[in-house]
């Protein structure tokens, strides 16, 4: 009866994670150690900004229970390797492929399309975000797309294509994706794009009243914003709100958006910013960082200080 009664528990946990209801299914699977209790247990927790047991989950991957069982276990590494796309971990997604000797033609089209977007493959990235929407109707375990979505959309902008960008939210809307506050953080992007900037600043400000994960952006982003205004109390609440990020999720994403905006607020030198950049190996993030440091460069209470090597030429996004 315990065992009937502990799977009633995923079930009903799982059910939540679909409709976004990643707090509450944390609450059910806190003490579930079967794969699926584990793997959505880890996910809830993580995307609520608590990462120790997706952590342990993931360094301690020969104790998984679902190796026995070969399509359990491919579940459990997509499911990982999507994690830590959503993350922005792009090495640590390619490492743990190659651990487990999973071929990338083995991953959805999501996390194919986020992985392009971080190997600086604009094109590729679009196609497979395309791909993905079409074949989607409704809910699902894809718990990279609404990330999939806000990537391809800085993609798009980046390109100087809002009305396609706002197309293709309004198609993702459509199959209400789980972790969809990243799609408001999308959004946001579109309407800084076409000068819609307070309905930009409302949309992000919701999307960090929710789960922690993807909030870095939001924060970062609505720190430059108020830059732009000259107005750095607005700024420094931002930073405050990372610095808390940073402490629960100290991801390489969250840490590299602290240094930006403290060194957008000359409180810090740029070296540091750009190096954390640079290591990560994503151009589009690269060159919005760059162009970020370079736009305070003028005002900055602190100079930014000349690096000995620059930005690699990747076009920037449409929040600059």
């Amino acid at each position: 009866m315990a065992r009937v009664e502990a799977d009633s528990m995923v079930s009903r946990a799982i059910a939540l994670c679909l409709r976004d209801r990643w707090t509450e299914a944390a609450e059910l699977l806190a003490g579930n150690d079967s794969w699926l209790g584990e793997l959505f247990g880890g996910l809830a927790e993580l995307w609520d900004g608590r990462s120790a047991r997706f952590g342990a989950n993931l360094t301690e991957r020969e104790r998984w229970p679902s190796r026995t069982v070969p399509r359990h276990l491919n579940d459990q590494i997509t499911s990982y390797v999507a994690a830590l796309l959503v993350l922005g971990e792009r090495a640590r997604a390619e490492k743990l492929l190659a651990d487990e000797a999973f071929p990338e033609s083995g991953l959805r089209d999501s996390e194919r399309s986020l992985l392009a977007a971080m190997r600086g493959r604009p094109a590729l990235a679009i196609d497979f975000a395309h791909r993905s929407l079409a074949g989607r109707s409704g809910p699902g375990h894809d718990i990279g797309a609404s990330a999939m979505y806000l990537s391809t959309v800085s993609v798009l902008l980046s390109q100087g294509r809002p009305t396609e960008a706002r197309r293709l939210l309004t198609a993702a809307r459509a199959t209400a994706p789980t972790l969809a506050h990243l799609l408001d953080i999308a959004e946001a992007r579109v309407d800084i794009a076409v000068g819609e900037t307070d309905r930009a600043i409302r949309r992000l400000h919701a999307a960090t009243r929710g789960l922690a994960v993807g909030t870095d952006i939001a924060w970062a982003d609505l720190a430059e914003l108020a830059l732009r205004r000259n107005d750095r109390a607005s700024a420094k609440q931002a930073l405050d709100a990372l610095n808390a990020l940073a402490a629960a999720m100290p991801t390489g994403r969250v840490l590299l958006h602290r240094h930006l905006v403290r060194a957008c607020l000359g409180e810090e030198p740029a070296d540091e910013c750009l190096w954390l950049a640079r290591e990560r190996d994503q151009p589009l993030e690269l060159a919005v960082v760059a162009e970020r440091l370079a736009n305070r460069a003028v005002r900055s209470p602190r100079p930014v200080r000349r690096t000995r090597r620059h930005a690699d030429g990747s076009s920037a996004s449409a929040v600059r």
